[in-house]
């Protein structure tokens, strides 16, 4: 019966902190604590699956217990290191945390690690995913690396950081293992197969390091599949072969027909694929990632990608074609189809072809806000011989024209900016008497308020107030209703709207007026400069919160 051989993850696992591939800035920190003496009791090692976590942590375990170690690397020939190579050392206890989640599982684990190491200098505890405890355990846990014993050390690894509790995390020294750069992992498998005695391409090594998402036990995983499954040499082909990659060429076709906005022949090869029995959801995959290197080669981005020379020079040519709103809007449409419910069903890839084809590109920034200091040169306007009026009065002039006239800047909670003011007339046109003259720039005062105001917006309040009038200098606007003339001197004890407001009617009306509310019946009514106003009680109230609900006149005998 011929005997079980080693998996490559297994085989080829790192021995020395050295050999972890593209983990340099941990392994570099690691063996300086160690040649120093300045180990810590408590690790946190974060990161995706496959990128040498718990192979890292298996290391500094034979590190800090070698009993000859060099450079802060184990030598790998002492009883220990042997005993931990082999999988049997005693004071290395790996824990499973997504299996033994629960407090008595923690509390079995503290009872123990108060014992003295068997052989070692030290015990040490490896919790893989230790993400998985439940929130008891990791409460007993929290006490136990309050107060460690000093032969003890813990290391914690995880591929999800952000649910350790941060009481954890703050008791142990983190480090964040990095996804292995592409080149780096070819440059590992080509090693592999070197010392396995397997011819495989440079090619095939790509597409293997390519499709394991930056995992280095996921690719050698791939590597070993695809060389017990073919005779060598093995190719690109029979990677393609056995991860099922065959639409990828349909995928270049698809992303050709995308950025050419061709919607017919784009929805023809979407349901060829699917008529042909492929799987979708490689098909969405495959476009995504050709839409992401259009994207890096147009802007220039200088990332390996991965791809052979063929496919590159493919995508270098759609680069030229492609609109740069054009290919992000497709890129997003494609990424967010949702292929999870029914993988059979070509019906996302279709609409999102659809949609990136017919779609207006994106508008990055709105033209009015461009646009806005163009059209106003309003307030200078020139003086006019036969003004019957004097001029306003200096608190009511309007700051002079420029970039920083503008008062009537809404609230900080109203994200638009002011709205843009209206050019009033100011030639020989406007009606000289206050009341006409009021009722002919009543238009433009209400489009010029119609953004300002903090929960009510003033110009549509003015434009439910029907009557106003002009009397002894003082401009009347009478409401229908009571709680629109609620409103409106809600907002006018606001600073920012009621000097925003009192520019617009010094504009409209090139004079200085004190304005009064009212309803329509005369009864109840308010006035930014009533009588009530004047009372230093009143104003004291006001400046806590409170405001004028309603005037009373004292009866006179």
């Amino acid at each position: 019966m011929p005997s079980m051989s080693e998996v490559f993850y297994r085989k080829w696992r790192p021995k020395m902190l050295s050999d972890v591939v593209g983990q340099e800035p941990v392994t570099k920190t690691l063996r300086q604590a160690v040649t120093l003496g300045r180990v810590a009791h408590a690790y946190l090692f974060c990161g995706s699956r496959g990128t040498g976590k718990t192979s890292t942590a298996r290391i500094l375990a034979k590190a800090v217990n070698c009993l000859s170690p060099v450079d802060g690397e184990p030598d790998n020939e002492c009883a220990i290191c042997q005993s931990i190579n082999e999988g049997r050392a005693l004071d290395l206890i790996e824990i499973d945390a997504a299996s033994n989640r629960g407090i008595d599982d923690i509390r079995n684990l503290s009872d123990k690690i108060r014992f003295s190491p068997n052989e070692a200098r030290y015990k040490v505890y490896i919790i893989d995913e230790v993400h998985m405890l439940t929130e008891p355990a990791f409460n007993a846990l929290l006490k136990t690396l309050e107060e460690p014993p000093a032969h003890a050390i813990f290391i914690l690894a995880t591929t999800e950081a952000h649910k350790v509790p941060l009481t954890i995390i703050s008791r142990c020294q983190r480090f964040d293992f990095r996804r292995i750069p592409l080149d780096r992992m070819v440059g590992k498998l080509a090693h592999i197969s070197q010392e396995e005695g397997v011819e495989v391409s440079e090619d095939a090594l790509r597409l293997i390091a390519r499709n394991s998402n930056g995992g280095l036990r996921d690719a050698e995983n791939l590597l070993e599949q695809v060389v017990v499954s073919y005779d060598p040499p093995v190719t690109e082909e029979n990677v393609r072969d056995l991860l099922g990659l065959g639409g990828d060429e349909m995928a270049l076709d698809l992303v050709e027909h995308i950025i050419g906005k061709s919607i017919a022949e784009g929805i023809s090869t979407i349901n060829q694929v699917s008529s042909q029995g492929n799987d979708l959801r490689q098909l969405h995959r495959g476009v995504v990632e050709y839409l992401r290197a259009v994207l890096l080669l147009k802007t220039r981005a200088g990332t390996d990608l991965g791809y052979t020379e063929d496919v590159l020079s493919r995508l270098e040519s759609l680069t030229g074609g492609a609109d740069m709103a054009h290919l992000v809007s497709a890129l997003k449409l494609f990424a967010s189809a949702d292929l999870r419910r029914d993988t059979s069903s070509p019906l996302p890839l279709e609409l999102a072809m659809v949609e990136s084809a017919s779609a207006p590109a994106p508008v990055l920034a709105p033209v009015p806000v461009v646009q806005r200091p163009v059209q106003r040169p309003v307030a200078a306007a020139p003086p006019r011989a036969n003004a019957p009026q004097p001029r306003p009065a200096p608190a009511y002039q309007p700051a002079s024209p420029g970039p920083r006239q503008e008062m009537t800047a809404p609230p900080a909670s109203q994200p638009p900016a002011p709205a843009p003011e209206p050019a009033f007339s100011n030639n020989g046109e406007v009606p000289s008497e206050p009341a006409a003259r009021l009722e002919y720039q009543w238009r433009d005062i209400t489009r010029s308020l119609r953004h300002v105001g903090s929960k009510f917006k003033l110009g549509a309040l003015l434009n439910v107030c029907k009557e106003r009038d002009v009397v002894d200098g003082t401009i009347v606007l009478k409401f229908t209703h009571k709680s629109n003339m609620e409103r409106m001197q809600q907002e006018l004890e606001n600073p920012e709207c009621r000097r925003a407001f009192n520019d617009v009617m010094v504009k409209a009306m090139d004079k200085a007026y004190e304005v009064r509310l009212t309803v329509a019946n005369g009864s109840g009514g308010g006035t930014m400069q009533g009588a009530s106003q004047k009372s230093p009680l009143v104003r004291a109230a006001q400046s806590m919160g409170a405001r004028v609900l309603a005037e009373k006149e004292e009866e006179t005998s």
